[in-house]
C-alpha cells in the first residue's frame, strides 16, 4: 500500500520527496508528482478551494432585504485556474492503493485549512497523519517523518481557521453589499482592511487638525542646547545676550559604555519595511521579488512572521555564510575569523510558528549568474546583509552626557563615540542617533571655555508623520499598542492586524478601492476614504474587533471556546449593524459619482456609473438610465454633455462618427418613452454629414 503526502507548494514536495526517497517524477497532463519507496508526494498551489461568493448560495440580487448574507451551511468551491491540479489530486487521493494521507502543508491555521479543504472536498475518509516541521532542512524533514502526529490532533487548529474564514466572509460580504447599496457606489468592508483604513484616516485627520506652534532654542557653537525652550524669539534673545562671550563651565561629564545589539533576521514584514525605507519599494513589490527569489532557490520561504531559526539549522548557517564568499569575500572572511554570533537572537524554536526567518539558501552562490531584475537584486541584497549583520558583533560605543553652565543657564549635550562598529558598519538605514557620533568633542569636568557664536534657532512643533508603507506595516504588526484593553492586547500581540502574507494585498486593495493613494513614499487617505471611514460605526472600523475575535479564536484553538458561539455573536453584530444602518435617516452618501443634474422623472440626482448615467434612486424605483456608449455617435457621452442635457433638455454633440466613418456635429434632445431613455437627433450643426 502507498502513503500519499500532500504539501502546500511544489518546492516543499520536492524537498520532502528527496528526503524519503521518492525520486521518480511522474508527469500527468502538464503536472507532476513524485513516487518511490512506498510514497506518492504531491502538492496544492496554495488554496485550491474556497467557501465561495454570495451568488454561489443564491444571493444574486443586491437588495437590502437579503442582508445579512448568512448561508445555512458553508460549502467548498474550486478556485478558478486550478482545474488540472485538482483533477490530478482527485485521482491520487482516490486511488485504491493509497491507504493513508499525510498532511505536509504549512504548520499553521492556513496550512491546515488548505489540506482539510482538499480532503473534505473529495469526501476522503482515509486515515490522516500530520507532518509538523518549522524548517525544510533534510534533518528537520527526516525527523518530522519519523515522528508524525495523528491528524485529529490538529482538529482545533482547523476549526479555528475555518471559523475565521466564515466569520470574515459573513462580515465582509454582508457589509460590503450593505454600504454599496446605501451609498449607490462600490464599497469594500473587511475585518482587517477597514480598521487599517481608519488608522490611516485618523492619522491624516490629526495632521490636518494640527496647528503648528513656534518655539525657539538657544544653542552653543558645540551643539549644546539650553535646557529650556522659549515661546518667543525675544525671550530666547535675552538668554543669548546674557550668555554671549561669557565663561562656560563643564559641570558634568558622565560617560557610559553601551551596546546596540545586532538586528534580528528578517521576517516578511521587516523585509518589506526595510525595502520601503531603503529603496522605496512597495510591500507588494517586495513580496513579489522575494517570492521570485524563493522560487529561484536563492532565499528561504518569504511568507513568514518569524525572525528566528530552529536549532537544527546551526550547521546550515555556517555553510551558508561560506557560500557568500563570492558576494563579499573580505566581509565573510572577517566574520568567520571573529566567530559567528549564533545565539538566542538567531536561534529560538519557541518563536517559530509556520516558518523560520528569511535567510539565503546554500545555493546563494548562484546569485552572480542568476538573471534578476532590479527589485530582486535589491531584496536579495537586503536578505544577505541582514543575515550577515545578525551573525556579526554588536555595535559598541561610548556615550557621554555633558552639562554646561553659563551665567547660571544650563546647556546639555550628548556625544557618542564609536568603539567597535560591528554589524552597524553595514547598516542600510542610517539612524538619527548616528548624527550624535562626534569623536572629536571631548571635555573634562570643571574645564572652561568662552561662549562664542551662540545662536537662536527658530523651530515649530510638528504634526504626526504621514504613514509610509514601512510605518503602516509596523503599526499593523504591533496593533496591540493601539488597544487600551489590557486583556485584548495579548491576543493580537503576536499576531498583529492581518498576516505577513496578506498585509501587502490589504494596502493594495485600499488603493484600488480609491480609499488611499500613494504620494511618493507616503500613504494618504483620499477624501473619499476619509468620508467612508467616518460614516462607519466604531465596531466595524476599530482594531478592537480584530482583538476580540482573535481572543475568541485563540480560545477555540485551545479547546476552551466555541465556534458556534463566536459565529453567533458575529451574526448578531452584523444583523444589528444592518438594521441600524438601514434605519438611519438623512444619510449623506459616500460616493465618487459626480452629480450631473436632476432626474427628469423624479427630481433626484443623476449620477455617472461604470456603464452609463442613472437616477441615484436606482433602476428598481425610478429607472431613469442613459447608456454611456451610443453606436449612433460612435463614441461615449461625456459627463459634461449629460449635465447640459439634464439642465436644458438639449445638447450639442461634437466629434460624432457615423456608421460610415464620417465625422459630424448635431443637436440632440432628451427622448424619454417612460420605459427607455434615448437622445434624439434634432438637426445637424453646419455642414451635413456625408451619406
Amino acid at each position: 500500500m502507498i502513503r500519499l503526502i500532500i504539501s502546500e507548494k511544489p518546492s516543499v514536495s520536492a524537498a520532502v520527496a528527496y528526503c524519503i526517497g521518492a525520486t521518480e517524477k511522474v508527469s500527468v497532463e502538464g503536472n507532476f508528482y513524485w513516487r518511490g519507496n512506498g510514497y506518492i508526494v504531491t502538492n496544492a498551489l496554495g488554496h485550491l478551494f474556497g467557501i465561495g461568493m454570495p451568488e454561489d448560495y443564491g444571493y444574486k440580487k443586491w437588495e437590502l432585504t437579503t442582508l445579512p448574507i448568512i448561508p445555512e451551511n458553508f460549502k467548498l468551491f474550486p478556485l478558478d485556474g486550478y482545474d488540472d491540479q485538482i483533477k490530478m489530486l482527485s485521482g491520487l487521493i482516490n486511488r485504491d492503493d493509497v491507504s493513508e494521507v499525510i498532511n505536509a502543508c504549512d504548520a499553521g491555521r492556513e496550512g491546515e485549512c488548505i489540506f482539510r479543504y482538499i480532503y473534505n472536498y473529495f469526501g476522503c475518509t482515509k486515515p490522516v497523519k500530520r507532518l509538523w516541521i518549522s524548517s525544510l532542512t533534510d534533518e528537520s524533514i527526516k525527523h518530522g517523518m519519523e515522528n508524525l502526529i495523528e491528524g485529529y490532533e490538529k482538529n482545533s487548529l482547523y476549526e479555528t481557521g475555518f471559523t475565521r474564514a466564515k466569520a470574515d466572509w459573513i462580515l465582509g460580504m454582508s457589509l460590503s453589499r450593505l454600504y454599496s447599496i446605501l451609498n449607490d457606489d462600490s464599497h469594500k468592508v473587511g475585518r482587517v482592511k477597514t480598521p487599517v483604513l481608519n488608522i490611516i484616516a485618523e492619522r491624516d485627520k490629526a495632521i490636518s487638525d494640527f496647528t503648528k506652534k513656534p518655539y525657539f532654542k538657544v544653542i552653543l557653537d558645540n551643539g549644546a542646547e539650553c535646557e529650556n525652550i522659549f515661546d518667543t524669539v525675544e525671550k530666547a534673545e535675552i538668554i543669548r545676550a546674557k550668555c554671549s562671550g561669557k565663561t562656560v563651565a563643564v559641570i558634568s561629564a558622565k560617560s557610559e559604555n553601551k551596546i546596540e545589539n545586532r538586528p534580528l533576521l528578517h521576517s516578511l514584514t521587516s523585509l518589506q519595511r526595510e525595502a520601503n525605507e531603503v529603496y522605496g519599494m512597495t510591500a507588494a513589490d517586495t513580496l513579489k521579488a522575494a517570492q521570485s527569489l524563493y522560487e529561484k532557490k536563492l532565499i528561504t520561504y518569504p511568507r513568514t512572521d518569524s525572525n528566528f531559526l530552529s536549532d537544527d539549522m546551526k550547521t546550515l548557517v555556517e555553510s551558508i555564510v561560506k557560500c557568500l564568499s563570492e558576494y563579499d569575500e573580505q566581509r565573510v572572511t572577517a566574520l568567520l575569523n571573529s566567530g559567528l554570533n549564533i545565539d538566542n537572537r538567531v536561534i529560538d524554536n519557541s518563536k517559530i510558528s509556520d516558518h523560520h526567518a528569511i535567510i539565503p539558501t546554500n545555493l546563494i552562490g548562484r546569485l552572480g549568474v542568476t538573471l534578476l531584475n532590479d527589485n530582486e537584486k535589491n531584496v536579495a541584497e537586503l536578505v544577505i546583509n541582514r543575515f550577515l549583520c545578525a551573525l556579526d558583533k554588536p555595535y559598541r560605543y561610548t556615550e557621554t552626557q555633558y552639562e554646561f553652565s553659563v551665567e547660571g543657564v544650563i546647556f546639555k549635550l550628548t556625544v557618542k563615540r564609536a568603539d567597535e562598529w560591528g554589524w552597524k558598519w553595514y547598516r542600510k538605514v542610517t539612524d538619527s542617533d548616528d548624527e550624535n557620533v562626534q569623536p572629536n568633542i571631548s571635555y573634562f569636568e570643571n574645564a572652561t571655555f568662552t561662549a562664542d557664536n551662540i545662536t537662536v534657532k527658530p523651530c515649530e512643533t510638528q504634526p504626526p508623520k504621514r504613514f509610509t508603507e514601512s510605518s503602516l506595516l509596523a503599526v499593523m504588526e504591533n496593533i496591540d499598542r493601539l488597544i487600551p484593553d489590557k486583556d485584548l492586547k495579548g491576543f493580537v500581540k503576536e499576531r498583529g492586524l492581518g498576516t505577513p502574507a496578506t498585509r501587502a494585498s490589504i494596502i493594495e486593495e485600499l488603493i484600488a478601492a480609491g480609499y488611499v493613494q500613494r504620494k511618493k513614499k507616503q500613504l494618504v487617505s483620499t477624501e473619499y476614504g476619509r468620508a467612508f471611514a467616518a460614516s462607519l460605526p466604531e465596531n466595524v472600523k476599530s482594531a478592537e474587533l480584530t482583538a476580540h475575535w482573535e481572543q475568541a479564536l485563540s480560545d477555540i484553538e485551545n479547546g476552551t471556546g466555541s465556534a458556534a458561539d463566536l459565529l453567533g455573536e458575529i451574526i448578531k453584530t452584523v444583523t444589528s449593524i444592518v438594521t441600524i444602518e438601514c434605519g438611519r435617516e438623512n444619510r449623506v452618501r459616500v460616493t465618487r459619482k459626480k452629480l450631473l443634474g436632476k432626474c427628469p422623472r423624479c427630481g433626484q440626482p443623476v449620477v455617472e456609473n461604470n456603464i452609463g448615467f442613472a437616477c441615484s434612486t436606482g433602476r428598481e424605483k425610478c429607472g431613469f438610465f442613459i447608456w454611456g456608449q451610443d453606436k449612433r455617435i460612435g463614441r461615449k457621452y461625456t459627463a459634461a454633455e449629460i449635465s447640459e442635457l439634464l439642465a436644458s433638455g438639449r445638447v450639442t454633440l461634437k466629434n460624432c462618427v457615423s456608421s460610415k466613418g464620417n465625422k459630424y456635429s448635431a443637436f440632440f434632445e432628451l427622448n424619454d418613452t417612460g420605459q427607455y431613455v434615448n437622445l434624439k437627433l434634432v438637426e445637424f450643426v453646419g455642414k451635413k454629414r456625408g451619406k
